[in-house]
């Protein structure tokens, strides 16, 4: 009997595979805050969108800033382009609200080792959830495929990147035209 999945796939309904694919962003991970491991924080991925304008906020932060951005301040301009990001990670493990307002609401709470840190835990649990296809090889691809055409439920904790939800759809789709 064929998964829903595959149902979704042969009758060609991309909007509620494109559904199955949001659902599966939902992606949570409880960390202890740098320091303190009494404080518990929620951190989820950033969608690709949620990453572009975060970048795009920092630009615009530096330009109202009169800031020119060189050789000399780079590595300021990538940090500050973190915490642009970082500030809509977190939230509250009980309630679920969102711990700061902004990035500037961020700066403002945090030392720099916190947010290094919880630069690098976000990193661990994005390289962690977040699948590369540069770092994906061709075997581990084809597992994966074969894994959520058995286990289609599967799909929130494998597929949380878009490119490789993309090419798992092209490849699936490309199967069942054969």
């Amino acid at each position: 009997m064929p998964s829903e999945f595959e149902k979704k796939i042969r009758t060609e309904d991309a909007s509620g595979v494109v559904q199955m694919i949001k659902d599966a962003h939902t992606v949570r991970k409880v960390i202890e805050w740098p320091g303190v491991p009494s404080v518990k924080v929620q951190m989820r991925l950033l969608t690709a969108s949620e990453a572009r304008l975060s970048k795009v906020a920092n630009q615009q932060e530096f330009k109202r800033d009169g800031i020119e951005i060189g050789v000399q301040n780079l590595a300021d301009y990538r940090e500050q382009e973190a915490i642009h990001g970082l500030w809509q990670v977190f939230s509250d493990p009980e309630t679920g609200k969102p711990l700061f307002k902004s990035a500037e609401e961020m700066r403002t709470v945090c030392t720099n080792d916190e947010i290094t840190a919880l630069c690098n835990a976000y990193n661990a649990f994005a390289d962690e959830n977040d699948p590369n296809l540069d770092k994906l090889s061709d075997d581990e691809f084809d597992d994966l495929k074969e894994l959520i055409k058995k286990k289609p439920d599967q799909i929130p904790q494998k597929v949380t990147s878009l490119p490789v939800a993309l090419k798992l759809l092209r490849t699936l789709v490309a199967q069942q035209k054969n």
